[in-house]
């Protein structure tokens, strides 16, 4: 197993495990929307709070680890150009856990203040959600249609990403992707533990 792939491998299979347990329980599966959830937990902070901070960070890390594969051998590009904005854009999707924290030690706050502190956060959020979307959409169409020989799990992966940005589009189907996702990464886990397979353009 080549060691440049098998942190990245490793941290994929853990956040596809995360992913849904975090999701799960901020949800409820269904019962409620993720505005709704969204609203009920700004005003507190929890250990919930801590592990959306980490599955942000493993995210931004796997895709990162994702393009600098991809650049190794394109050297450049649109996919990796696409990687390195879905990295920034959920850096700053799970940062809005900063307003959790403000809110949550700042009780004195005027209402008005407080009230102007979760729709920005909210705003943020289901802005950051929307703009990760088309870029993921963008990535998975041009890994497909583009000038590059992929090997068959990056396929895969382009394939079921693209299928999690259709649902997501969807808002109301959006939440399959809570199972759904954990499939993307667990495919991505096993190209980076198997080393990588050479990406060529043709």
């Amino acid at each position: 197993m080549n060691r440049t792939y098998a942190l990245p491998g490793y941290t994929a299979i853990a956040l596809a495990v995360l992913f849904p347990i975090y999701w799960v329980s901020t949800l409820g599966l269904g019962e409620q929307s993720l505005l709704d959830a969204f609203i009920a937990d700004l005003n507190r902070v929890s250990a919930r709070d801590a592990l959306f901070v980490l599955i942000g960070v493993m995210e931004i890390y796997i895709y990162l680890a994702l393009r600098k594969v991809l650049l190794e051998h394109l050297h450049g590009g649109v996919p990796a150009i696409m990687l390195l904005l879905m990295a920034i854009v959920v850096g700053l999707f799970h940062a809005t856990v900063l307003f959790d924290v403000v809110l949550a030690f700042t009780p004195d706050l005027a209402e008005s203040t407080r009230e102007a502190l979760g729709t920005t956060s909210a705003v943020i959020a289901i802005s950051g959600l929307f703009v990760y979307t088309v870029l993921a959409s963008i990535l998975s169409i041009v890994l497909l249609v583009g000038k590059i020989e992929l090997p068959p799990l990056l396929k895969v992966f382009a394939v079921l990403l693209l299928a999690c940005c259709l649902l997501q589009f969807t808002v109301v189907l959006g939440v399959v992707n809570i199972f759904l996702f954990p499939v993307v990464l667990l495919v991505l886990a096993v190209f980076f533990l198997r080393g990588g397979h050479e990406v060529e353009v043709v």
